[in-house]
């Protein structure tokens, strides 16, 4: 009885699969940008970072300490040696989310600033950004397809050898 529920489910695998044609998805993972800046006072450039292909900045966070009194502002400046694009944030509090959906060249700087009011002293700034690379660029695609066949393959003879 379980030799037939097997050759059953095969016949539906083999069926399914014939459907299905070779369409696989990738998942490609944004790479975290981030870092932390520590002092009695905490103001001006706290990121710097060169972008290596074309991508997309898509989500960022950013943490205050001691929670801020009245607003800061952190700007964004990403640039090259034909263009500039600016952005800035302003908050009271002392978690920030924020999207940007900033397009990125390859050989791009971002440049991160942080601009407290005068009065505060700000400790501590962390801030941390998401960048996905284009799909151009990422190598995960050539190999995945293969890798995904093998291990259907050796996870199938796995199967029958324990049967």
């Amino acid at each position: 009885m379980d030799n037939y529920r097997i050759e059953r489910l095969e016949l539906i695998t083999k069926r399914l699969m014939r459907r299905a044609g070779k369409r696989t998805s990738a998942i490609i993972s944004p790479y975290p940008i981030s870092n932390a800046v520590f002092g009695e006072k905490v103001e001006g450039i706290i990121l710097r970072y060169m972008f290596p292909c074309n991508g997309v900045i898509s989500k960022g966070m950013v943490k205050v300490s001691p929670k801020p009194k009245s607003p800061v502002t952190i700007n964004a400046k990403i640039f090259n040696d034909e263009r500039s694009i600016a952005k800035g944030f302003s908050t009271d509090k002392k978690m920030l989310s924020i999207a940007p959906n900033i397009p990125v060249l390859a050989g791009d700087c971002l440049e991160l600033s942080f601009v407290p009011e005068s009065a505060q002293n700000t400790t501590d700034v962390w801030v941390s950004f998401l960048w996905k690379p284009s799909v151009d660029d990422a190598e995960v695609k050539q190999f995945l397809i293969a890798d995904l066949e093998d291990n259907i393959d050796k996870a199938q003879k796995q199967a029958l050898n324990t049967i």
